[in-house]
């Protein structure tokens, strides 16, 4: 899935990171302590697509989604709500 960041930006979004999304959709931010080992990358990978934001605590590390990607950050919340995406 592509997802818009701004009018000539598109991110390509695998499987495995869309449903990662999902599951943190809810939630205003989590920390990297409390990912699963195997959930760890998806979380640097999408911060580096500019999906989440990242900040570096002194002890650990924030994500939060990017409150820019208005589109995304819709479709999730209501995807969530539904578990249907497009």
């Amino acid at each position: 899935m592509f997802i818009k960041l701004s009018r000539q930006v598109r991110v390509f979004v695998p499987k495995k990171e869309l449903e990662f999304l999902f599951q943190i959709a809810p939630q205003p931010y989590f920390f990297a302590s409390k990912l699963a080992p195997e959930q760890m990358p998806m979380a640097k990978i999408l911060a580096d697509k500019s999906i989440l934001v990242r900040k570096k605590l002194d002890n650990d590390v924030q994500y939060a989604l990017n409150k820019e990607v208005v589109r995304i950050n819709r479709e999730l919340k209501e995807a969530s709500r539904t578990r249907k995406t497009d």
